[in-house]
């Protein structure tokens, strides 16, 4: 007999700090390994931004009650243009997870509070050179589409 697991996306909460700490040092690890580790200012970044001072939402994505992912989205307005637009900053699947249904339904949940926000753009992929291909696949089943490129130049000549 097959039971289907339990998928939930809801935003983060106080009690949900180990978990989404634990993915974001994940994150770190495989995407940006030359920066340095900062547990202060991930502190500050994913939940003082986010449950003290409102400047981001995170999304979480549970597995039959375990959170194993994330989506840290912004919103703004554009300096010259009307109307407002939202970002899909980080977003991060536990490996073992990914390929499940964790990453589309945290991609439906930010067009989702994207429409409800009143957005006329979403901005969205990844600056990290990990999985580039796979993750423009991945958004353009979501209706994003490739405009330009994201560059990197390190200062630190690593």
């Amino acid at each position: 007999m097959r039971t289907d697991r339990r998928w939930c996306v809801r935003l983060a909460e106080p009690r949900d700090y180990e978990a989404v700490r634990e993915l974001v040092r994940m994150n770190h690890a495989e995407s940006c390994p030359h920066l340095e580790w900062s547990e202060d200012r991930a502190r500050a970044s994913f939940f003082g931004a986010y449950m003290d001072r409102q400047e981001c939402l995170v999304f979480v994505v549970e597995d039959a009650g375990q959170v194993v992912g994330f989506l840290l989205a912004t919103w703004g307005q554009y300096r010259t243009f009307a109307g407002l637009f939202t970002c899909q900053e980080v977003m991060f699947v536990r490996p073992d997870k990914r390929g499940t249904r964790a990453a589309a339904l945290l991609m439906k949940k930010l067009v989702e509070w994207s429409r409800d926000m009143g957005a006329i753009e979403v901005l969205g992929g990844n600056d990290n050179d990990i999985m580039s291909e796979q993750t423009a696949r991945f958004l353009s089943r979501f209706g994003f589409r490739k405009y330009g490129y994201a560059m990197r130049l390190d200062l630190n000549g690593q």
